[in-house]
């Protein structure tokens, strides 16, 4: 058959902005555009949708081409209109098609058809947005062949797509047949093309969609509102800090009062590490005060000030006649916090039976007095500290692993002065002031001198060693300002073995103070704990695990 020209298909009307195909008017889109609405459908309602969608959109272009074309044109046979069809397709940008075969019995209806398709623009924007695809892409392109050729054979034909460029294959082929040659596979093709279930498909994923929405614009109101009540929890934190003249300029101290102010007002169990003197009560009060349950007690307990049996007594309570000297009934700490906040100071120090019997009031939230046959539900949280790394106390035995896991839901490190200098400077001017005014003397300020050496001192003691610095330099003050002879020696000269020491690891500092302290006081162990303020207890665990005779 003689060949179409684009000029003879198409009807230019510059002037007017219109373009008409068979008396329909026409736009041109880019591939690229074409592709983004595809993307965009994919996004918004799944693939397997877009498909069917595509399918039938195709099948609607095609069907329509081929009723106007044939009104248009005089065809000695369908089989010229089936060849017209691909001519225009590949006139209009589209693909370049190749009929391989047509096959048509007019007598018995039985119709397949062979294509090849060239540079499918289809194809070439599933690849660029998507890469290569499972399965064939070219759903519109096997619409568009479908309703073309339903149109000019008047009866059902359906095409698919047996190899794809979207697959990675160097062009796509379909085959196109009439229903009955689809045997089983008609009736899902069929779903395919129908309207009815697209559209049912498409209203259901509206509805899902809008759930969506509405389910996101919920929880970015619940956010809104979550950010509003953190934003008022820092400025209570905030305030709380600083009606206690609690410093915490630096950014690491920020961060831990942020910290601090989200877990307060949940029920987690809490453990507050860090370096004796860096204000780690100050922080577990806090998350007390500014949790729902500030308004029950709160207790507190030194676990390293008592003895094993002792601490359990305080911690569980004891019945009449549970040991020597116990005359009546006791509660514990666990019964008298109540609905309120326990605090387990210096947990690194609590004996292996104890750890036990701790475990066991935090999993199954109750206790058993000591001598007791019962067991009694408590309801407290609990919150602990230590100045000791627990992490290395369970690899080396000395403290249950379980019981690490269920203290440390949420760990806070306190981190030292030496790491947060910046902290120095309002620290000193807090101390100063509040000593000058408790010692009524007039000083009112800080020599640059002693600032510096305040500054470049490695401060073991932390925040604690910092205050007493600071009064006792107040005390030797004799002029309105601190002047560096004022302070304690150490700060302005540190001896060459405290120097030595800060490099030693911290457990080879803690092994030589307590073999100072034993040859002290020629081994007598109540006289080197109480120097060393510790328990008898802790001081007998050390000298086991650093193995002092």
């Amino acid at each position: 058959m003689r060949r179409l020209h684009l000029s003879e298909l198409l009807d230019f009307r510059p002037d007017q902005g219109i373009i008409r195909l068979h008396e329909q008017r026409v736009v041109i889109l880019s591939a690229a555009a074409m592709g983004l609405l595809r993307k965009e459908l994919v996004s918004m309602l799944g693939q397997e949708t877009t498909r069917r969608l595509l399918l039938r959109f195709g099948f609607a272009d095609g069907y329509h081409d081929a009723v106007n074309l044939r009104a248009r044109s005089n065809w000695a046979t369908p089989i010229d209109g089936l060849r017209a069809g691909a001519m225009l397709h590949t006139l209009e940008g589209i693909v370049r098609v190749e009929v391989q075969r047509i096959e048509h019995d007019e007598k018995t209806g039985r119709f397949e058809e062979e294509v090849t398709w060239h540079d499918s623009y289809e194809a070439e924007q599933h690849l660029h947005h998507y890469g290569k695809g499972s399965a064939p892409v070219c759903w519109s392109l096997v619409g568009y062949s479908s309703g073309f050729v339903s149109a000019c054979l008047g009866k059902e034909i359906y095409f698919r797509e047996t190899a794809c460029a979207g697959q990675g294959a160097h062009y796509c082929r379909a085959i196109g047949r009439e229903a009955a040659s689809w045997g089983a596979e008609i009736e899902s093709i069929r779903a395919d093309f129908q309207a009815g279930n697209l559209e049912q498909e498409v209203e259901r994923l509206r509805e899902v969609v809008g759930l969506r929405l509405k389910e996101l614009d919920r929880r970015e109101r619940l956010l809104e509102r979550r950010e509003r009540e953190l934003n008022l929890l820092r400025e209570r934190i905030n305030r709380h800090a600083a009606a206690r003249h609690f410093v915490a300029g630096s950014r690491a101290m920020q961060d831990v009062l942020e910290l601090a102010a989200r877990v307060a007002p949940l029920d987690t169990t809490v453990l507050v590490q860090g370096e004796s003197g860096t204000g780690k009560e100050f922080i577990v009060r806090l998350i007390h005060d500014q949790s729902p349950r500030a308004a029950a007690p709160f207790v507190s307990i030194n676990c390293a000030a008592l003895t094993e049996t002792l601490l359990e007594s305080e911690l569980f309570g004891h019945v009449r006649g549970a040991f020597t000297g116990a005359v009546r009934d006791k509660a514990g700490l666990f019964e008298v916090a109540g609905n309120g906040t326990i605090f387990l100071d210096e947990i690194g120090e609590v004996a292996p039976t104890v750890q036990a019997k701790l475990l066991r009031a935090l999993q199954e939230r109750e206790i058993r007095r000591v001598g007791a046959e019962r067991n009694i539900s408590v309801n407290a949280r609990v919150v602990a500290a230590t100045n000791r790394d627990l992490r290395s106390a369970v690899d080396a035995g000395t403290f249950r692993e379980d019981l690490y896991f269920r203290l440390g839901a949420f760990v806070i490190n306190v981190p030292p002065l030496r790491d947060r200098r910046e902290d120095i400077p309002p620290l000193v001017h807090t101390f100063m002031v509040r000593a000058a005014a408790r010692m009524k003397k007039d000083v009112r300020a800080v020599s640059a001198d002693a600032m510096s050496a305040l500054m470049n001192y490695s401060w073991p003691g932390n925040v604690r060693e910092l205050e007493h610095a600071v009064d006792r330099a107040v005390i030797l003050a004799n002029t309105a300002s601190i002047r560096a002879r004022d302070l304690p020696p150490e700060v302005l000269a540190p001896s060459r073995a405290q120097a030595s020491d800060a490099t030693l690891d911290l457990h080879e500092q803690e092994r030589r103070s307590i073999t100072r302290a034993l040859e002290r006081f020629d081994g007598n162990r109540r006289k080197a704990a109480a120097a060393l303020k510790i328990s008898t207890v802790t001081l007998w665990r050390k000298m086991k695990q650093y193995g002092l005779s």
